[in-house]
């Protein structure tokens, strides 16, 4: 304090409380804003680039697989290509996916015809399905017991 010299007490003015929390604020607002700006910048360098090396990885990885699959389908058809590009190749898949005979030949089906369930029961409309297949069995065995005659010259 200040005495002046007429005899009155002059007072140095203070500052402000309002003004230093104004400061303290804004000290920290600048601080908040620069740790976002690192955790940004720390984020757009490390953790994008690292969370599309995983995703980029495993798309990948699911590409190369079926691009293996591709491959694999596209060898077999180039194999049946070149199969059916021959003579013999024609004649094959002809008799395979179509039944060709040729002239002079005869084509027998040899696998032999599934069990029939017989075990029905014993009323009208099963008793007539009943009698047709123990007819059939029996026709069967007798076939089966004689000779090869259909097929003697």
């Amino acid at each position: 304090m200040k005495v002046p010299s007429h005899g009155t007490i002059e007072t140095v003015p203070k500052p402000s409380i309002s003004h230093l929390a104004t400061q303290v604020v804004s000290r920290w607002t600048i601080r908040l804003v620069i740790a976002g700006v690192m955790v940004a910048g720390a984020a757009s360098l490390f953790v994008f680039p690292l969370r599309d090396y995983v995703t980029q990885r495993s798309a990948l990885a699911q590409k190369n697989s079926e691009f293996n699959l591709l491959a694999d389908t596209n060898e077999q058809l180039q194999n049946e290509v070149n199969d059916l590009s021959t003579p013999e190749g024609i004649r094959n898949a002809a008799r395979a996916q179509l039944g060709y005979v040729r002239p002079g030949e005869q084509r027998f089906n040899l696998v032999p015809m599934p069990a029939l369930p017989t075990d029905l029961p014993q009323t009208w409309p099963y008793t007539l399905v009943t009698d047709i297949v123990r007819v059939r069995t029996v026709q069967n065995t007798a076939a089966n017991n004689s000779s090869l005659s259909p097929l003697a010259p």
